[in-house]
């Protein structure tokens, strides 16, 4: 015979499920656009400190683009809660990353996304601790 007692804490963790997302998204995709602008830097691609200053991370819970940038592409914005975007507006940051034929590559991009990669990676494992509290 089942007991009346509730062992059902679907509600608990579905509530808990929303912010604990949205606060890794966003904490990953600033981390991110930290992680982009010191490659940048540490790629010497900062003659003018324009593409530096295009990389941004929009989240949920704000932006830190900035308009003011030459040759800026248009900021592209999260569609819910549960994404976040990192990105590189100057419009010309395509070449110095994959190189042209009178420029060799100077990858910033894809380094810093893998060390994203790991950071989205504990943030998993945070949210899987969240929500195994939030069902106790």
């Amino acid at each position: 015979m089942m007991s009346d007692n509730a062992y059902n804490n679907w509600s608990a963790i579905a509530k808990a499920l929303e912010p604990a997302c949205t606060e890794i998204v966003s904490s990953v995709a600033r981390n991110g656009a930290g992680e982009v602008r010191n490659q940048i830097a540490s790629n010497g691609q900062v003659r003018t400190g324009n593409m530096l200053k295009s990389v941004y991370a929009s989240t949920p819970e704000g932006s830190d683009y900035q308009s003011d940038v030459e040759r800026s592409l248009p900021e592209v914005k999260p569609e819910n809660n549960q994404e976040a975007i990192i990105g590189v507006s100057a419009d010309y940051s395509v070449f110095p990353n994959y190189g042209t034929i009178h420029q060799p590559p100077r990858p910033f991009w894809e380094p810093a996304m893998d060390r994203v990669q790991l950071d989205f990676e504990v943030g998993m494992e945070d949210l899987a601790k969240r929500l195994e509290d939030a069902g106790k």
